[in-house]
């Protein structure tokens, strides 16, 4: 039986998140501020776009739900 997979959305804020994770830890091991901060900036960025793909899967919310 196969085990239930959960939304492309969803599986792909968690690869931005992901690669954003990667990112900074390779930005640790830069030398140069400049090439670092590039680096951050774009995690960031996938951060981010990692928030936007959760808020567009997540289930709207109700008026009656919300009280």
């Amino acid at each position: 039986m196969e085990e239930p997979q959960s939304s492309p959305s969803h599986a792909d804020s968690e690869h931005y998140r992901e690669m954003a994770s990667k990112l900074r830890e390779l930005a640790r091991q830069f030398r140069f501020p400049g090439a670092r901060q590039e680096l951050l900036k774009l995690a960031l960025r996938y951060e981010v776009r990692a928030d936007q793909l959760d808020a567009r899967s997540a289930p709207a919310v109700s008026d009656q739900e919300r009280n």
